[in-house]
């Protein structure tokens, strides 16, 4: 097997909460919030949903020590409808307005909600005179493959899925639109870290299918020091495959831009290939600050995100439609 370039610190995994969990194993508390005192701490959550009708929707509750002031609740929401502009609403709250109820798995931060429920998840997200509702189909069942939790230094980040694919109701209304309600497919995640984000990864690559019959995840980080991990594919049910490393290739600059990420196995042999089609959005929020943004890139970097339709292409096996993610630290 191959492991000179596995990554050294995708390795350790330690015990309690960050025991590896299987597809299909649940866990209790699963939007529980572990405060940590770290300056460099940040715990997030985010929720996913493609729609049968090309709508991207995602809702983000987090809490942070990141940035101005301590214990900061954040939740935003990002909203892609094809020919329409981006709506992309977000409120701050402070230490006292952001709640974690273990009775009933449930998170609160400001006005915006997430919470287990008997059949599925729900998420509520009331920001800026607009409202997002998620309501999924599936309850969460946590897990993460090995090379999910990271440690530099005394520092640590711990990635893990809620869910992976999952039917998903989603209500939205815009301002000044009517209210509609869309079906598609959607996806959960869990990320906790006291690392600071300009060090975490040089580069990640993510891609969901999450509508027709063929629902995946692919997950790529490339570290600072070109070590890699976490890297899997996962595919529905079972577990995850373990990944080795990735290349990428950029063609063109910012708007223009197309990706075309390469993977491999754990024996090294070239094992799925993402290409990017469609720009649903390029996201660059320090860059977006201007001479600001010399103040927090030491702490966060300057993270530029592009999010894509594409496809997912490997030898003896159909084509798989689904969203690319690629998350550069600069460009």
């Amino acid at each position: 097997m191959r492991r000179d370039s596995r990554s050294r610190v995708g390795r350790a995994l330690g015990l309690g909460a960050l025991l590896t969990l299987l597809p299909g194993v649940a866990a209790a508390g699963a939007l529980e919030v572990v405060f940590n005192s770290s300056d460099r701490y940040g715990e997030s959550f985010t929720f996913v949903a493609d729609t049968d009708d090309g709508v991207y929707v995602t809702v983000n509750l987090s809490v942070t020590n990141i940035g101005p002031g301590s214990r900061t609740g954040i939740c935003r929401a990002t909203v892609l409808r094809p020919g329409k502009p981006v709506w992309a609403p977000q409120t701050r709250v402070g230490g006292k307005e952001w709640s974690y109820d273990a009775a009933t798995d449930a998170l609160k931060v400001g006005t915006c909600s997430a919470k287990v429920t008997d059949t599925g998840l729900s998420v509520v997200a009331p920001l800026d005179g607009g409202r997002v509702v998620l309501e999924y189909a599936k309850k969460p069942e946590p897990w993460s493959p090995d090379g999910s939790t990271i440690e530099l230094g005394k520092d640590r980040y711990r990635h893990e899925v809620l869910v992976g694919a999952s039917p998903v109701k989603v209500t939205l209304q815009v301002p000044k639109t009517a209210e509609v309600s869309l079906t598609g497919g959607g996806y959960v995640d869990h990320s906790r870290s006291t690392v600071a984000p300009a060090k975490l990864a040089k580069r990640w690559v993510r891609f969901r299918a999450l509508r027709g019959t063929q629902r995946a995840v692919v997950l790529g980080r490339e570290g600072q020091e070109g070590d890699y991990g976490p890297m899997y594919l996962w595919e529905d049910k079972g577990p995850a495959q373990l990944l080795e490393s990735f290349t990428l290739t950029q063609t063109g600059e910012k708007e223009r831009s197309t990706w075309r990420a390469e993977f491999t196995d754990r024996e090294g042999q070239p094992t799925l290939t993402l290409r990017s089609r469609t720009l649903l959005q390029r996201s660059a929020p320090v860059e977006s600050l201007g001479v600001l943004s010399g103040l927090v890139r030491p702490m966060v970097g300057s993270p530029v995100t592009y999010l894509h339709r594409a496809v997912m292409e490997r030898a003896g096996k159909a084509p798989v439609e689904g969203l690319m993610e690629v998350t550069l630290e600069g460009e």
